[in-house]
């Protein structure tokens, strides 16, 4: 029995780069560094990063601070002993009514938002303006699609179920796009019924083009071994959408956030233990997976040479 790591596997370049800028900025003394939710959905990650000097805020918290107020006063009691403090924005992006009340507080902003969703950011409201109406297909209320239409001014329809369709006025011009990490087939398949019922359409595409190049691997990658852990965090959609890619080719695949959920019996007679992970999912975390796995070989393997040891004597 052997592991093999999926060499497609883990955190995409939004991603890191988001925690690249939180690692330096919590490695600058005497700065206290806050992001609005938590950074990306992986809980582990997310803990790491916390311990390491993270301050995870929600935005709802800075609704009844009144604007006189600085921000780093409210959020650090111990300001006087605080040379600077910064709010954080991920990848995923806010409304622009995020920006312009952490403005009021005059505090610095370190933007993290990824380029790929800041982009579709910038067409949703090109598109809003110029007398569009705009359909996004996705996740209602996941933190990407929130940002995206604050930039239409909260009037975007997501577009997630076919009762969302009936949503949108058949009569207007409409801008079809997508969540950066929605699967091709679920746009393709709510772009053909908006088309049934909405007259005058665009259609962009607007899918992480390394997330569809990462469904296209990753069929190939679950079709290679017998059994395939899907790591990654519960809150992730990109881990489930990936793990139920997974199975349509292969049904010995699971989702798994710790090692510790790893039921052995899933390798029973099987020869090969794939690992991957969603763009959420850092590399460190499949490695750990890996190294827990070939460890519980190798103990398998010296339990069973002793057995065998102690039938031949």
């Amino acid at each position: 029995m052997k592991v093999i790591l999926d060499p497609q596997g883990g955190i995409c370049g939004g991603v890191r780069r988001v925690i690249e800028l939180a690692e330096k900025e919590i490695a600058t003394k005497n700065r206290k560094v806050f992001v609005l939710g938590d950074i990306i959905h992986n809980e582990r990650e997310v803990d790491r990063l916390n311990k390491a000097g993270l301050n995870t805020i929600h935005i709802k918290s800075l609704e009844n601070i009144k604007p006189s107020f600085k921000l780093r006063q409210v959020l650090t009691p111990d300001a006087t002993a605080v040379q600077d403090a910064r709010i954080l924005i991920r990848a995923h992006g806010e409304p622009p009514e995020t920006f312009a009340k952490l403005k009021k507080f005059k505090i610095e902003v370190v933007d993290g938002t990824c380029p790929v969703v800041l982009k579709s950011q910038n067409l949703a409201q090109k598109y809003y303006y110029n007398g569009y109406q705009v359909a996004i297909v996705g996740k209602h209320g996941h933190p990407e699609m929130i940002g995206i239409i604050g930039h239409t001014n909260h009037d975007a329809i997501v577009i997630e179920y076919d009762e969302d369709v009936k949503k949108l006025s058949p009569d207007k011009p409409t801008l079809v796009m997508a969540q950066t990490t929605i699967s091709p087939e679920k746009f393709e398949e709510m772009s053909e019924k908006i088309k049934d019922w909405v007259g005058n359409i665009t259609i962009r595409c607007t899918i992480c083009e390394s997330v569809v190049k990462r469904g296209e691997k990753l069929h190939e990658f679950a079709k290679q071994v017998d059994v395939l852990l899907v790591v990654g965090g519960r809150k992730s959609s990109n881990t489930k959408m990936l793990h139920n890619a997974c199975l349509s080719v292969n049904p010995n695949s699971y989702h798994v956030a710790t090692p510790e959920e790893i039921d052995t019996i899933w390798f029973k007679d099987l020869e090969t233990i794939g690992v991957t992970g969603s763009a959420s999912t850092p590399l460190w975390l499949l490695q750990e997976f890996v190294d827990t796995l070939e460890l519980w070989i190798k103990e398998e393997k010296s339990v069973k040479s002793a057995q065998s040891a102690v039938r031949e004597s």
